[in-house]
């Protein structure tokens, strides 16, 4: 079986769950299967650990747009070698200037990545908002046929996109899932809850919306911490402190190890608007901690299966996040027997087996 050339094109997104999923499926592949080539813009933190593990290019732009050409020349040497060569970018800026400047080859294919829902694009905060994303919508629908394949991280992505934009597409589910940790001892009648939330600061992910919540909630009972960057991080900051929550609300910032604090957590909270994927949710119950998770536009009932490994909450009913979390500080038992059922489920999850999955996708590519 003669080797094939990947080449991922990681674009503007810094550190995420884009990039986590790619770095781990690159430690996962098979290397005497694959030559693995990366190429990264300027500002992209992971070089040194893809390093490891593969040809790292590095070009001198900050933003997609100017890559064009610096990609050329390195799809034309990987290519050299004469052997199958796959094009692999992800999200969707990376998609959209792929399709703009694919040279067709006859040992070159490429290939298109999406984590995000097209149904989110249908959800707008501003005027702004609403003409960016209709813009968007119009392009994945012109561009993304132009591909050989699409691999969405979820079916309800994938779905999404034969829906909205006609692109026949599959779905791998990304591999966060490495080992289940059972919890040795749960106390179910402590004080305080700790519990976490871990994301991007952003509008989408709904932090705002949790610190409201948490205003109402007796501050004998618990304490959260949030863990990432993002624009609105001051004014959460902010916010927690106008609220007089400084003694039970502490924003850590950006944690790379985000398993050490999972593992001294009591529940975790998702609160976003939409997520392709939640990586997070799959650590927390790969760490046996509940989690409590938003009815987002993405793959959250395909990870919980409907409610049955973790709470779902409706957006739009005011006061049901609220709900969910003071049942649970009165009652914590019932969602850790929720998520001590997860470890049966999580092998969907495991990096080797979505490895797996990629390696048999890769070598049916007909050149």
């Amino acid at each position: 079986m003669k080797k094939i050339n990947l080449i991922f094109f990681l674009p503007e997104f810094i550190r995420g769950g884009a990039a986590n999923s790619i770095l781990s499926l690159c430690k996962n592949l098979k290397k005497n299967k694959f030559n693995i080539h990366i190429i990264s813009l300027e500002k992209f933190e992971y070089n040194q650990e893809f390093k490891k593990i593969a040809i790292v290019y590095k070009i001198p732009v900050k933003k997609t747009l100017f890559a064009q050409n610096y990609i050329q020349k390195i799809i034309h040497k990987v290519c050299s070698n004469n052997l199958n060569t796959i094009f692999i970018s992800n999200l969707f800026h990376a998609n959209v200037l792929t399709a703009i400047f694919q040279k067709k080859r006859k040992n070159l294919k490429f290939v298109f990545t999406e984590r995000t829902t097209l149904s989110e694009l249908f959800i707008y905060f501003s005027i702004w908002d609403f003409i960016k994303k209709t813009i968007i919508k119009i392009l994945i629908k012109f561009f993304y046929n132009q591909s050989d394949l699409i691999i969405a991280n979820s079916k309800k992505v994938a779905n999404d996109l034969e829906r909205y934009s006609n692109c026949k597409s599959t779905y791998i589910y990304p591999g966060t899932f490495n080992k289940f940790y059972k919890k040795k001892y749960i106390n179910y009648y402590k004080k305080k809850q700790n519990i976490i939330w871990i994301g991007r600061i952003a509008k989408e992910k709904g932090v705002e919306s949790l610190i409201d919540v948490f205003k109402k909630i007796d501050k004998k009972k618990y304490n959260l911490k949030i863990l990432g960057e993002g624009p609105l991080k001051n004014r959460i900051i902010s916010k927690i402190k106008k609220s007089n929550l400084k003694g039970n609300i502490k924003v850590l910032g950006f944690k790379k190890n985000t398993a050490i604090y999972l593992k001294k957590s009591d529940l975790l909270i998702n609160t976003s608007f939409f997520e392709g994927f939640p990586n997070v949710v799959i650590e927390a119950l790969s760490n046996s901690v509940p989690v409590i998770c938003s009815q987002s536009e993405g793959g959250i009932n395909e990870i919980l299966l409907n409610g049955k490994l973790g709470d779902i909450y409706n957006q739009n009913k005011s006061n049901d996040l609220y709900l969910k979390i003071v049942n649970f500080l009165k009652n914590p038992k019932i969602l850790n027997v929720k998520a001590s059922k997860a470890y049966k489920n999580l092998k969907r999850f495991d990096k080797k087996y979505s490895a797996k999955k990629y390696e048999k996708i890769f070598y049916s590519i007909k050149f």
